[in-house]
């Protein structure tokens, strides 16, 4: 039996159906409205909702979430929740705490933050085109290398361009080889702990200090006209080939899509095999080979439609050798790293993740490598009083399994984030809640909408969702979420986390005798 991985498609619910999260859903907040035991004081219903308008006392919240965490849909469950006062510190509310949870994508507010720390939102990146030989009536004698620095933000149009600038060099013909040179990172193009079966889908993608943005393509699938009939590869863009064997058959209307890739014995390309419904065209998102080759298949195809003529080959850079004085030499810079943690937090680039981390290891320590950016990350962590056994990482972006993270660590992260100096551009890049990013979705309606700034987290049997909210009293709390190994469909998990947030919201710091009601700046 061979191995492969089944395709998620749109619409298609790897964790189970969305109204069974609808059903637990309606009934936790069937339960919730049964009034709390707080002596003296019954919450007022917002009619139709289940839940009262606010939670007055930490008593209060405290009976709220206790019901919600005893759901049956928790029982073989294992949460941890904190929710603290930005300014503060004060515990509103913890559960586990001190546990380790796999946090998925939570880990990218440790690379956000640590990236911001340590080299700043004013970052840039470079990529250099250098002619190695002489240039005489058009001709390069040598070798035209492109140099990349990790450069997240590289797309095809950018490589694209690259011919007209050779062409206002006075460069018409290359003698030599373009080589890519993608040194400036080093180890693998993926992370420590990822699974092997999903390095061909799209959030799998790899990653190299040369690659354009995304790095990955779009396709589909199109049957053929009888049941058995194999199915034809469609790219959705022009763009270079990928090495990849489709052995799709045709199936019965109606039928189940399968689809698995499995990797070649000895080289080669990816075989897909499997079978679609009839009359159904199915759309792919899938992960290039190799970045570097797949940036440079672009360029070749770019130089051919210039006529600008490549002698040698276009390959990667395999040896010691550099070009040491170019002749001539074109540096692009990028876009800032303050962008660049907005455009990896709001939809959960992994791709983008893995370039900060290994950004700010070559940067900090002269290797780039998700080591060396892991070395830093522990350095400053220890500097904002998070020992290393509360957050265990192996990569930037949190597909890694083998990554562990305490809920009061997060929350200890996200206040230091709250006092640090570039806290507006990591608080900007975060999804909104109904608003933008992974939560544009959820939330709508509730008091949490427009309110909620938070980094959503999903592997299989994990959810975690981390952030900001202002509560009744204009003071900023800060909230760590962390549900592992649920047995219920994912979007009960998610449910059952949007309804705890819900809550926090409601909160309201209750207002001593004689005292003015605090409010707070929000920061």
């Amino acid at each position: 039996m061979s191995m492969g991985r089944m395709i998620r498609l749109p619409g298609f619910h790897p964790w189970g159906s969305k109204p069974a999260g609808q059903l637990v859903l309606a009934g936790l907040l069937w339960s919730l409205a049964a009034p709390l035991p707080v002596p003296g004081q019954e919450p007022a219903l917002i009619e139709g909702s289940g839940y009262s308008t606010t939670l007055d006392s930490p008593v209060e919240l405290a009976a709220r979430l206790d019901r919600i965490l005893s759901d049956p849909a928790l029982t073989r469950a294992h949460v941890g929740l904190v929710i603290q006062v930005a300014e503060t510190g004060e515990v509103l509310y913890e559960l586990q705490g001190e546990k380790l949870f796999v946090p998925a994508s939570n880990t990218k507010l440790v690379t956000a933050a640590v990236a911001l720390d340590a080299l700043g939102p004013s970052h840039r990146w470079k990529t250099s085109l250098a002619a190695d030989g002489l240039l005489t009536d058009g001709v390069l004698e040598g070798d035209l290398w492109i140099v990349g620095g990790g450069d997240p933000w590289l797309t095809r149009e950018v490589v694209a361009a690259w011919p007209e600038l050779l062409k206002r060099a006075g460069i018409s013909r290359i003698t030599g080889d373009v080589i890519g040179d993608d040194r400036a990172f080093g180890g693998p193009q993926w992370g420590e702990g990822w699974f092997w079966h999903e390095l061909y889908t799209y959030w799998a993608s790899g990653i190299s200090a040369l690659q354009v943005r995304p790095n990955t393509v779009r396709a589909r699938l199109v049957p053929g006209s009888n049941v058995g009939d194999p199915a034809r590869f469609e790219l959705l863009r022009p763009g270079p080939a990928l090495p990849l064997a489709v052995d799709v058959r045709t199936g019965a209307p109606g039928s189940a899509v399968r689809l698995q890739y499995e990797p070649p014995p000895e080289g080669g390309d990816v075989r897909m095999t499997g079978w679609i419904p009839a009359a159904d065209t199915v759309p792919l998102h899938l992960a290039t080979h190799h970045p570097t080759l797949y940036l440079l298949a672009h360029f070749g195809e770019a130089l051919a439609a210039a006529g600008i003529e490549v002698g040698g080959e276009i390959r990667r850079a395999f040896d010691d050798h550099r070009p040491a004085q170019p002749t001539w030499s074109h540096v692009v810079s990028s876009d800032s790293l303050g962008a660049a943690v907005s455009a990896m937090l709001k939809p959960s680039d992994n791709q983008m993740a893995e370039l900060l981390l290994r950004t700010v290891g070559r940067e900090m320590s002269g290797e780039g490598t998700a080591e060396a950016g892991l070395a830093v990350v522990e350095g400053v962590l220890a500097g904002w009083g998070i020992e290393p056994g509360a957050m265990a990482l192996s990569d930037g972006s949190g597909l890694s399994r083998y990554n562990r993270i305490a809920p009061n660590a997060m929350a200890r992260l996200l206040r230091a984030m709250w006092r640090h100096p570039e806290f507006r551009v990591f608080l900007d890049g975060l999804p909104v809640a109904a608003v933008d990013g992974t939560l544009r979705r959820r939330l709508s309606g509730t008091p949490a909408e427009g309110n909620v700034r938070a980094k959503t987290g999903g592997l299989a049997s994990a959810r975690t969702l981390s952030g900001y909210l202002t509560d009744g009293s204009g003071e900023t709390l800060v909230f760590s979420l962390m549900v592992n190994d649920y047995d219920v469909s994912g979007s009960v998990a998610v449910a059952l986390e949007d309804l705890i947030i819900e809550q926090v919201a409601l909160y309201r710091r209750p207002v001593e005798p004689g005292w003015p009601e605090y409010r707070g700046d929000g920061r």
